[in-house]
């Protein structure tokens, strides 16, 4: 019989990119995977077990809460190893530790550092103490996993038992969407979480720019739009003018949201500078090489040595809508150059592969239950 092993997380949906398609769907070849994550209903898909988290809205609720709820989910699956993905799980994952389980602490980012960036967080200083307590705590109990190597040296310090697991790309999954229908189109494209971060506001003023230059570019938008962004959006003094360019899909599986990227000629990867950002690879870079698609992206110093390095699209300063208007036109009215672009990100995605990093967390698991 296969062993056990469950993934937690009380923020991510159960169909997370990372958890969902990279590691889950990758494990249940060697193991019996049931999944505790946000999601609608109890389901088995793709061979995994998906067992529904309510996701509390109100934020001293969810740190105060979830984690004991999710420690009486976690105990009803009976796995030998438990891998968490949110911070505030730590304290379900200490407690776990306790009860004589193996437990993984995945990272997805440097949280730490991520507290002081958050405008909506009060008490920083206080939070970020509390923070460090419970962490510490952790690093001495359960290996760590950390999806970059910003933040690697943070870890080592505290003495970690660490494993860096890159967000490269799944190149099998993406290869059907690598055929597209239309680069040639005067439509973008992003999929993702829909943050202020994310410069959806700068991309929408380049939009304006570029109509008022006589060019009427199309943005397919795939994710969740939250209400405080609407409201941020609607507020734009230009958005009447270029509210009927934007086209809010909601939030779709990654197949579904894929299949859209097939009709659009620019994938749009602008990222506001943050203490993260700036230190991370984000998982769209590599997404948009591994199908082929022209990208116009922030231009962070880690971000250029790839994106421009590989000759896969443009980056630019993500602040700029003039630039980030430029940029769109550049690709969408040179087909031979958005072409070059595409091939270019095709073979260099076969440089980023999930495979090799998902041997690390084979070999991972295989010491931890053997």
């Amino acid at each position: 019989m296969k062993k056990r092993v469950c993934h937690l997380s009380s923020v991510h949906l159960a169909t997370d990119t990372r958890i969902f398609y990279r590691y889950c769907t990758h494990l249940s070849v060697q193991y019996d995977v049931t999944l505790i994550a946000v999601h609608p209903q109890n389901e088995r898909r793709q061979g995994i077990h998906i067992i529904p988290f309510r996701r509390f809205k109100n934020k001293l609720l969810r740190v105060l809460l979830t984690w004991f709820l999710m420690f009486f989910k976690a105990m009803r699956v009976r796995a030998e190893l438990y891998h968490l993905h949110d911070p505030e799980l730590i304290p379900c994952g200490l407690l776990l530790r306790f009860m004589g389980k193996k437990v993984v602490f995945d990272i997805h980012e440097n949280v730490a550092e991520d507290i002081f960036d958050k405008p909506w967080i009060p008490a920083k200083k206080i939070l970020y103490a509390c923070f460090h307590f419970f962490e510490k705590r952790a690093i001495k109990s359960m290996p760590i996993i950390l999806a970059e190597n910003s933040y690697v040296a943070r870890y080592q310090k505290m003495g970690a038992d660490l494993t860096v697991v890159l967000n490269y790309v799944d190149l099998p999954f993406f290869k059907p969407f690598s055929d597209p229908v239309n680069r040639t189109t005067h439509r973008i494209f992003y999929m993702g979480i829909l943050l202020k971060s994310r410069g959806l506001q700068q991309i929408a003023e380049a939009l304006y720019q570029l109509k008022k230059q006589g060019h009427i570019i199309t943005f397919d938008v795939v994710g969740e739009l939250y209400t405080s962004l609407e409201k941020q959006l609607h507020a734009l003094p230009f958005w009447r003018d270029i509210s009927d360019q934007i086209c809010f899909h909601g939030r779709l599986t990654l197949e579904q949201g894929y299949v859209i990227s097939r009709n659009t000629a620019v994938g749009m990867c602008i990222i506001q500078p943050m203490k993260n950002s700036v230190g991370s690879y984000p998982t769209k870079m590599f997404e948009y090489m591994a199908i082929g698609l022209p990208q116009v992206t922030s231009n962070f110093v880690l971000y250029q040595n790839i994106v421009e390095g590989e000759g896969s699209g443009i980056c630019v300063n993500p602040a700029d809508p003039a630039g980030i208007a430029a940029a769109i036109l550049e690709i969408i009215q040179n087909p031979a150059k958005g072409e070059t672009m595409r091939r270019n990100g095709l073979k260099a995605a076969e440089k980023y592969l999930w495979s090799a990093e998902m041997e690390k967390v084979y070999t991972l698991y295989g010491r931890l239950l053997s």
